[in-house]
């Protein structure tokens, strides 16, 4: 699989037609703010996230 580099620009780009899309179907009513809020999320309503020792991580991690 050959290498791909993608610029800033590139990612902007994609990052404002994905945002004018969305705008448009909330302006349409195809989907609630709260079910695009949900499709855009890293994670579900329903995840949950626990840190272990975030110092410890953070000191090993960037710290160096």
């Amino acid at each position: 699989m050959a290498k791909t580099t993608v610029t800033f620009e590139q990612l902007d780009r994609e990052h404002r037609r994905e945002r004018a899309r969305d705008a448009e179907r909330l302006r349409r009513r195809e989907i609630t703010p709260e079910a695009l809020q949900a499709e855009n999320s890293l994670l579900t309503e329903n995840t949950r996230v626990r840190v272990r020792d975030l110092l410890g991580y953070a000191k090993r991690n960037y710290l160096k």
